[in-house]
């Protein structure tokens, strides 16, 4: 009986009295291949299974206390975390605001506030240094934004929310294709059947559906000329734009700079 009783104790303590440890990052210091990384690795593990946890908390319907554990972890992790290099970092934030997001477009009728809130952060992350002082706080920050904002509770259900998530997949999948919103109705009408597919998907999303295709496909095209050496030309065509002119003028209209522009002046603040 003493032996069964450590066993309930040991089992109460870890897995709680419903017999459910949200937690994995209890178990990480138990792991000898966490233990005998360096700093950096430790950090960016640490905030995976931190950003992880705070998912299953979030998919549990424990908002609150997610949010809880996650300052608790990162409080405790502040001289680890702030180990990571700047780079690491901000590339971090944009990892877990992307990751925030799309549980929140998974999980709730009015997707746009999801949408809304990461564009946020992305632009604050991308222009606002990324100091030692203000990177833990930052990430309590968004883990508290998005966890507030998934906590609402009686979002109706909208009848189009099907055919809006549909045409979000749909162009993320085809984002290489010369994509036109004939061809984008056509596959949502073919799979939902819904009634003024169009006006639901500009509602929802603030923009249209012709919009919303460039936006990706110069989303895409900021990533590839940051990250890859691949010429403006090549881009052009891999993102399915009708020739370099077409796509340089869609870039320059967005952003504000020619492709070749975007890629030099963000390359040297590097």
């Amino acid at each position: 009986m003493a032996y069964l009783g450590i066993i309930t104790e040991n089992f109460t303590r870890r897995f709680g009295i419903m017999g459910w440890d949200l937690q994995f990052t209890h178990y990480l210091d138990d792991m000898q291949t966490y233990r005998s990384r360096d700093q950096t690795a430790k950090a960016l593990i640490l905030l995976g299974y931190v950003e992880r946890d705070f998912i299953r908390f979030y998919r549990a319907g424990r908002i609150a206390e997610g949010i809880q554990f996650a300052k608790e972890n990162l409080a405790r992790s502040r001289l680890l975390l702030n180990e990571l290099p700047p780079q690491q970092k901000r590339a971090q934030l944009h990892g877990l605001v992307d990751i925030l997001a799309f549980e929140g477009v998974q999980n709730h009728a009015f997707i746009y506030e999801f949408i809304q809130l990461r564009d946020d952060y992305h632009r604050q992350i991308k222009t606002l240094p990324v100091t030692t002082a203000r990177y833990v706080p930052w990430i309590i920050e968004i883990v508290q934004d998005f966890g507030n904002l998934a906590a609402k509770d009686g979002l109706p259900y909208d009848d189009h929310l099907e055919s809006t998530l549909d045409i979000i997949y749909y162009v993320s999948a085809h984002l290489r294709d010369k994509l036109t919103v004939k061809q984008v109705v056509d596959h949502v009408n073919q799979r939902c059947n819904p009634v003024g597919v169009q006006r639901a998907f500009s509602d929802e999303m603030q923009m249209s559906i012709r919009d919303y295709i460039n936006v990706k496909k110069i989303r895409e095209a900021q990533r590839a000329l940051l990250t890859t050496t691949v010429s403006v030309k090549k881009i052009a065509q891999e993102l399915g734009f009708y020739d370099t002119s077409d796509f340089s003028k869609r870039f320059k209209r967005e952003i504000g700079q020619t492709p070749l522009e975007y890629r030099q002046i963000n390359s040297q603040k590097d």
